[in-house]
């Protein structure tokens, strides 16, 4: 990955995602460790602390396998989220996606779908990948039915693989490969 990438800017219909900026971290940290947050989108056994949102972000600066963007209204000032491409692999041309909309406010206000779709431009066209993958937790209904109208499709199901609520639920497994995305997008 070029440097240049790292501060590249990509614009979607109403969303914008840019670099990350330290003075951001805060607010990250906020969303981490909110509950809802946490319960929705984290494989970790509990939020994350401020100082483990610091490291993990530190380390996706460093990291030649991430690309991650904070997510943005058109010129706005505050973040709204958070997306990024993982394990991005050159040889398998893949990566796994993931997302958080961080206040309740901001969501199912359609930021999430154009973050994704213009993320996923990205991978398709800048990057040259032929997939990309997620997992979502199976009582995440809205984020399931985004996924599908956006082209992903279940490929798999992780039995039991989450405790939330008092209860163990499946990780359901999507993804959307290049040619479904250049057909779906009218590319």
């Amino acid at each position: 990955m070029r440097l240049s990438d790292r501060e590249k800017v990509l614009v979607g219909e109403g969303v914008e995602l840019r670099p990350h900026a330290r003075r951001n971290y805060e607010i990250y940290g906020r969303w981490y460790s909110d509950p809802e947050v946490w319960r929705l989108t984290s494989w970790t056994a509990e939020p994350l602390r401020s100082r483990e949102v610091e490291r993990l972000f530190e380390d996706r600066e460093a990291s030649t396998t991430e690309r991650s963007f904070a997510i943005y209204r058109k010129a706005e000032r505050e973040p709204l989220g958070i997306i990024s491409l993982m394990n991005i692999s050159k040889a398998h041309a893949s990566a796994d996606l993931s997302i958080i909309v961080g206040d309740s406010a901001n969501r199912a206000r359609g930021h999430g779908s154009d973050a994704m779709k213009t993320i996923l431009n990205y991978a398709f066209e800048d990057l040259g990948l032929r997939r990309v993958g997620l997992s979502v937790f199976d009582f995440n209904e809205a984020a399931i039915k985004t996924y599908k109208r956006l082209g992903f499709r279940q490929e798999g199901r992780l039995r039991d693989a989450i405790r939330r609520d008092g209860a163990f639920h499946d990780a359901i497994l999507m993804s959307v490969l290049a040619s479904e995305w250049s057909n779906q997008s009218g590319l």
